[in-house]
């Protein structure tokens, strides 16, 4: 117990930061999250433009985000939810069960506790600013051999031609003048005559890790569940008996982040 105690007390203060750390993260990094592939190809007797070819790479993926936050986040609750239910034995206790899912029976300071963590506001603006993409593109599965296996998705190949305008002078023939006997000091009428050329085909490609709109909506949803959850348990522990805490860590973090329990 006093080896938790100690663990515990070192880790509250690292899981705070990285928190806080992803929130900012998410709310000023989401370049982070996207990445592009842009392709020239000059046309027969044309320049190169090679600052027009360029790759930027997904850094991470909300996905890979999470998966981080889990490792540190999930061994965290387990010691911090053993010493609660170490200090509440005997207490009184309530079954936590949300959508079906059920997450332990806990006693009124173990939900005060998870309580505190799920309303913190690190944890509140990480969150509310998981980087989320735009509705209005079109994505599909990714096909790049690079990003396999990733959580990333792609919009379709957009090609373009790149045109460029060539002007040339004319010479107006006057109808009414013999060009083999031009008047003295006679000044030919000059106008340009302007026609569009092809000079080069782009491509471009836009690649994301990031979360839909709906899927960042759809956790907010599953937090704000359980913290209702929460408060119906908090009136109703007083009337149960008690029981050891047994607070499913893994299928609560799943279930706020995915809506389902991993296997």
């Amino acid at each position: 117990m006093n080896t938790m105690l100690a663990k515990v007390e070192h880790e509250v203060s690292s899981i705070n930061q990285m928190t806080k750390e992803y929130a900012a993260f998410f709310k000023t990094k989401q370049g982070a999250f996207r990445g592009e592939k842009n392709t020239y190809a000059a046309r027969d007797g044309f320049l190169d433009k090679p600052e027009k070819r360029g790759v930027t790479r997904v850094t991470t993926t909300v996905q890979e985000k999470l998966d981080w936050f889990e490792e540190r986040m999930i061994p965290y609750l387990k010691d911090l939810f053993s010493i609660e239910a170490t200090n509440a034995k005997g207490a009184n206790r309530v079954e936590l069960k949300v959508d079906g899912v059920s997450f332990g029976f806990l006693s009124a300071t173990e939900l005060m506790r998870l309580r505190n963590i799920l309303t913190s506001k690190e944890l509140d603006t990480m969150y509310q600013n998981i980087p989320v993409r735009s509705d209005a593109k079109v994505y599909e599965s990714c096909t790049d051999e690079e990003y396999q296996g990733r959580d990333i998705v792609q919009t379709p190949i957009s090609r373009s031609v790149e045109r460029t305008t060539e002007k040339e002078e004319v010479i107006l023939k006057d109808p009414n003048i013999d060009p083999q006997h031009l008047p003295a000091n006679y000044r030919s009428t000059v106008t340009q005559k302007s026609r569009t050329v092809e000079i080069g085909d782009s491509t471009h490609q836009e690649f994301t890790g990031e979360w839909t709109q709906r899927k960042r909506a759809e956790l907010l949803r599953r937090k704000s569940l359980l913290l209702n959850a929460i408060t119906v348990a908090l009136k109703e522990v007083n009337e149960v008996e008690a029981e050891e805490s047994n607070l499913d860590a893994d299928a609560l973090i799943s279930f706020l982040h995915y809506g389902a329990v991993k296997i």
